[in-house]
């Protein structure tokens, strides 16, 4: 008996250990060639979870009351910039930055999300992967992005509705930061000067970048100094703009742009929202989390107070990678 015992004990701790180092060991890499593939999910397979009525699955159409109308996919849930924002009057006229812990809960609560619940989040163009960089800083990352978007959903011959989806019941997720450094802001930013810290990645189009265009919002045109131009639509199919390249041309143009994996990466655009497209994109990489973080003030924070510095033309330092 104490030799079955012990042999017994033998082969758990033989399968724990294979466990632990299964779990330590890189992921290979799953759809489009994605280290994190998992973040993705694709029309046919989220067609497949609808079908199964699973109770834990919840979708969110990251859209406006005009997209949400024209066609979204069945059951999904509208929630739209406003819902997520924190009130202007407590951001200092940065209009943008992301809701508390508390009105995090109630949306997500509203929403019938708990801790376990599969949530799937669409857009039209890019806001699924703010509510994504939301969600996971708050400490809920069973999140996944629809690759394309309601356009691909479409395109794959799905139907869709036309009326609006009332969850059916009340979720029990709180709210918590779990992932402080995802989210920073403008002392974080203002050090970077040196450029030994991190690199400063600045996802706005060429036109607002260089100070040829000053979108609603912001105060000042033109970029921070040591910022990089890398416009958010690098990562995205051409014919669909909700839709991910493979991880081999995402690979081939950070490289172009000179992106460090050593190095911390810092993302901003003009309000926070473009800039998690490409975090998101790093993260599917396999990039460690720990070291991207999405500037919440973005552009308009930066513009808003005179006294940091700004550039209103271009170079081709910080153009590079981009022609």
């Amino acid at each position: 008996m104490k030799h079955q015992a012990l042999r017994a004990l033998l082969i758990i701790s033989l399968v724990l250990s294979l466990a632990v180092w299964a779990s330590a060991a890189p992921a290979k890499p799953g759809y489009k060639g994605y280290a994190r593939a998992g973040a993705l999910i694709t029309p046919k397979e989220l067609k497949a979870l609808i079908d199964s009525h699973d109770t834990k699955l919840v979708i969110i159409a990251a859209e406006n009351e005009l997209e949400y109308r024209l066609g979204h996919v069945p059951g999904s849930f509208k929630v739209d910039r406003p819902d997520y924002e924190a009130p202007p009057e407590t951001q200092n006229g940065i209009t943008g930055n992301l809701i508390d812990p508390a009105g995090f809960s109630k949306l997500a609560q509203r929403l019938g999300i708990d801790r376990d619940s599969k949530v799937v989040v669409y857009d039209t163009k890019y806001d699924a992967t703010r509510l994504w960089w939301a969600f996971f800083y708050y400490g809920k990352t069973d999140v996944r992005v629809l690759d394309g978007g309601v356009k691909g959903w479409k395109e794959s011959g799905y139907d869709t509705d036309l009326l609006a989806a009332e969850p059916k019941r009340t979720g029990s997720f709180v709210a918590k930061v779990a992932h402080p450094t995802l989210r920073v802001d403008t002392p974080e930013i203002v050090v970077l000067s040196d450029h030994a810290r991190g690199q400063l990645w600045d996802e706005r189009d060429k036109k607002e970048f260089c100070g040829e265009e000053l979108k609603k919002g912001a105060y000042r045109k033109g970029h921070i100094p040591w910022g990089k131009h890398a416009d958010w639509e690098l990562f995205k199919k051409k014919e669909n703009k909700a839709e991910w390249i493979s991880a081999s041309e995402a690979q081939a143009l950070l490289k172009k742009l000179g992106a460090d994996p050593k190095k911390h990466q810092y993302f901003f655009c003009q309000s926070g929202v473009r800039s998690t497209q490409a975090l998101f994109t790093y993260y599917l990489l396999g990039w460690s989390l720990d070291k991207l973080h999405n500037y919440d003030s973005s552009w308009i924070g930066w513009s808003k107070d005179h006294a940091l510095p700004i550039v209103n033309s271009c170079s081709e330092a910080t153009l590079a990678g981009n022609q």
